[in-house]
């Protein structure tokens, strides 16, 4: 069907028109969108961790500190900068646990005695998993990352207070830390 044909046949139904009109609408917005979003993102998205290897606080604590770096320099007056963040403890690795409960009978046996009190008894076992060798792993469920202690930055306009303020609230709503843990100097 050619556009003059397709036009000919709605231009009697006021709906079907309308809904035409809507749908190629549509249709352009998402192919603009798609436009302003490539030309938007120019660096290249950041690779996820490689999941082989195990997280570190080391390596955790350096991946906080460049994210903040960048973030911290893109804030106007703050000009070179460099952060430094203290962790509170380590990762901790919570495996999956599977719980027992054994509920028993009062100490007496005695049922409705006023003296009974229920006992149990309270077993978590790992949750093991077979692999194809044979070997057998346990699933980790989550890992915990360590608390921040404080954050010190390092920066060309340190000594602004104006750029102090901006800063130490950028950095304390992104960690969501008080503003008493970020210290910034020039």
């Amino acid at each position: 069907m050619t556009l003059k044909k397709i036009l000919s046949n709605l231009s009697g139904d006021k709906k079907k028109t309308v809904i035409v009109i809507l749908g190629i609408a549509g249709i352009l917005l998402i192919f603009v969108s798609e436009l302003i979003h490539s030309e938007g993102s120019q660096a290249p998205p950041e690779q996820p961790p490689d999941t082989d290897q195990p997280m570190t606080v080391e390596s955790y604590r350096k991946q906080l500190e460049d994210e903040l770096e960048r973030i911290v320099s893109a804030i106007d007056g703050t000009g070179n900068v460099q952060i430094l963040i203290t962790m509170d403890s380590t990762i901790e690795d919570v495996y999956a646990v599977e719980k027992n409960i054994d509920e028993k009978a009062s100490k007496s046996g005695e049922e409705g005695s006023a003296d009974s009190e229920g006992e149990y008894k309270e077993e978590n076992r790992y949750v093991i998993i077979k692999n194809k060798d044979g070997s057998e792993t346990t699933i980790l469920q989550k890992q915990v990352m360590p608390r921040i202690r404080g954050v010190l930055i390092v920066c060309d306009g340190g000594g602004s207070q104006v750029t102090k303020e901006k800063v130490t609230k950028a950095v304390s709503s992104v960690l969501n830390i008080s503003s008493g843990k970020v210290f910034v100097t020039d």
